[in-house]
C-alpha cells in the first residue's frame, strides 16, 4: 500500500512539472543597441528591422536592422517622427510603416503611412490610412497590405493598401471582436489575428482567421491563456505564438505555444528564458527569433525595455 501511495505522489510531482511537447532551445544573439518596447517590426530577406517604440518620455524614430546571418547589428535612417505602437510590414521589397501614437498627440489621430526602400534608404510618406490606427498589426499577403486590430475610431475595420496603384480601401467584414495588441501573422494564405487586449483592458485568447480571396473570417482555436502583447510567425508551416502580458494582476509570460498540425489546437513548446512582452518575432532560416519587448507590464513597460535576441532552434 505505501509503494502504491508513494507512486501516486510521484506521478502527481511529475504532473506539476512542465514538460514542453515540442522539442528544442532558445540561444541568445547579438543584443540590440537599445532596448526597445511597443516598437514596430518586419522582416526583409535576411534582416529584421525594428522602428521607433516608447521612450521614457517620449516616442522614439530610431531605426535599426538585425542581420540574422551575421549575427550584427547597423544603424538605418531614422523615421521622419518619433512614433510607438506603430505597425510594420514588407511587401514588395519595401518597408511600410502605418500609424502608431506620437510625441504631439496621445490619442490615436496618426493615419499616416511611410514607406522605405533600403536600396535609396530615404523615407517616404505615402498616402494615409482610412483611419487613424495605433496598437494594431499590419502583414503583406498577396501582393498588398492588410491593417488589422488596434484602437482609433474605425478600429473593427480592415484597411487594405494596395502599393501598384497607392490607394487604401476598407473590407466590408468587420473583425469579429474588436482588440489591440494583438498578433498577426500569414499562415497558408490566410490571417491570423491572435490573441490581444480587448476594449475594456482585458486580455484576450481569440484566434480570428480571415480568408483574403473572399474577405470572410472564421474562428480558430483559442490560445490555452489569455494575454496582449504577444508575437506571432511561422516556422516549418506552424504558428508559434511566444510571449505576452496581462494587467491586472500585472503578469509578463514566457509562454511559447504551436499551433498543432491540424490546426485546431495548440502544443507547448520551450518557453522564453526570460518573460516579456512586445518583442519582435520573426521567422528566417528555419529559427524564431524574439528581440527586445519589455520584462515588466503595463506602467512598467517603459522602465523594463530588454535588449535581449533570444534564438529558438527546433
Amino acid at each position: 500500500m505505501r509503494r502504491v501511495f508513494r507512486s501516486w505522489i510521484f506521478a502527481g510531482l511529475m504532473s506539476l512539472i512542465a514538460v514542453p511537447a515540442i522539442a528544442g532551445e532558445w540561444i541568445e544573439g547579438a543584443p540590440s543597441p537599445s532596448g526597445r518596447a511597443f516598437s514596430a517590426s518586419a522582416l526583409l530577406g535576411e534582416e529584421i528591422y525594428i522602428a521607433g517604440g516608447a521612450g521614457i518620455s517620449k516616442p522614439v524614430s530610431s531605426v535599426d536592422a538585425y542581420d540574422t546571418i551575421g549575427d550584427i547589428w547597423r544603424a538605418l535612417p531614422a523615421l521622419p517622427l518619433g512614433l510607438q505602437q506603430a505597425a510594420m510590414a514588407s511587401i514588395n521589397g519595401r518597408l511600410y510603416v502605418s500609424g502608431g501614437y506620437t510625441a504631439e498627440s496621445p490619442g490615436p489621430d496618426n493615419a499616416a503611412l511611410y514607406q522605405f526602400d533600403p536600396a535609396v534608404g530615404v523615407w517616404v510618406r505615402g498616402p494615409d490610412m482610412p483611419g487613424a490606427r495605433a496598437w494594431h498589426e499590419m502583414v503583406g499577403v498577396n501582393g498588398k497590405l492588410y491593417v488589422v486590430g488596434g484602437v482609433g475610431p474605425r478600429a473593427n475595420r480592415v484597411f487594405v493598401f494596395d502599393p501598384m496603384v497607392e490607394e487604401w480601401s476598407v473590407q466590408s467584414a468587420f473583425l469579429p471582436a474588436e482588440r489591440s495588441a494583438l498578433a498577426l501573422t500569414v499562415h497558408a494564405g490566410e490571417i491570423y489575428a491572435i490573441g490581444g487586449r480587448n476594449p475594456n483592458g482585458s486580455p484576450s485568447a481569440r484566434v480570428d482567421i480571415l480568408d483574403p480571396s473572399t474577405g470572410k473570417w472564421r474562428r480558430g482555436p483559442v490560445l490555452p491563456e489569455a494575454r496582449a502583447g504577444i508575437g506571432a510567425a511561422v516556422l516549418d508551416g506552424r504558428i508559434h505564438v511566444v510571449g505576452g502580458e496581462q494587467v491586472s494582476p500585472p503578469r509578463t509570460f514566457s509562454e511559447h505555444n504551436v499551433l498543432n498540425s491540424a490546426g485546431t489546437g495548440w502544443e507547448s513548446a520551450e518557453p522564453l528564458a526570460t518573460p516579456r512582452h512586445g518583442a519582435a518575432v520573426a521567422v528566417t532560416e528555419g529559427r524564431l527569433y524574439a528581440i527586445g519587448g519589455a520584462t515588466g507590464p503595463g506602467v512598467y513597460t517603459v522602465f523594463t525595455v530588454s535588449d535581449l535576441v533570444s534564438i529558438y532552434r527546433p
